[in-house]
């Protein structure tokens, strides 16, 4: 009678079996991506929306303080111009103050989110990656971990980790040349980014 015979199983080893597993290893961590805490940035949003108000409510009292201004040093009298007693000229004047503040706030307000709400952070492989997105397309940092030059800062605290104010820095000093900040992560929560920090500072 014949006897089907049993291929023999090898019992690989403890590497062959991370190197059969390794794809889905590769995919879990190139997935690692920092959560941000997008809060702050939101915030800033209605900060900036509700000093705009405060800031277009403020337009008619600058337009007749700028007149009371120009009065008292008694320029139109002087002058002899009619276009300085017409409250358009103040108006027009006040209109150009309050959309130069409000734009130069804007401005700040825009590099704020671009820091904590364009940017991403993510483990790809065993190297680090800083995606940044604008409006004139995306750029891409891309570092080791363990790199020679590279320091990296995490900014942590009680009201840090309470608020979700926690940050990531990187400098980089190369030979003979001053320490500088080359990239800083969006802010986020430790509570959510265990295993990012735990990739990030015990590699």
């Amino acid at each position: 009678m014949n006897q089907t015979k049993v291929p023999e199983q090898k019992n690989g080893s403890w590497r062959d079996w991370m190197q059969s597993s390794s794809p889905g290893g590769k995919k879990r961590i190139s997935a690692l991506l920092l959560k941000k805490n997008v809060i702050p940035a939101i915030l800033g949003i209605f900060v900036y929306a509700f000093f705009l108000n405060f800031l277009l409510a403020f337009q008619k009292p600058l337009a007749d303080l700028l007149f009371k201004f120009v009065d008292f040093l008694q320029i139109p009298k002087v002058l002899k111009l009619p276009l300085l007693v017409n409250p358009v000229l103040y108006k027009y004047s006040a209109m150009i103050i309050v959309g130069y503040v409000a734009f130069a706030f804007f401005l700040d307000l825009y590099r704020f989110l671009d820091r904590n709400l364009f940017n991403d952070l993510q483990w790809e492989g065993s190297r680090l990656k800083l995606t940044r997105r604008g409006w004139l397309g995306g750029e891409s940092i891309h570092w080791e971990p363990n790199q020679s030059g590279l320091q990296i800062l995490h900014k942590s605290g009680v009201i840090r980790k309470l608020l979700g104010l926690e940050k990531i820095v990187f400098f980089l000093q190369a030979q003979g040349a001053e320490l500088s900040v080359i990239a800083e992560s969006p802010y986020f929560s430790s509570r959510k980014n265990g295993e990012f920090l735990d990739r990030l500072f015990h590699s």
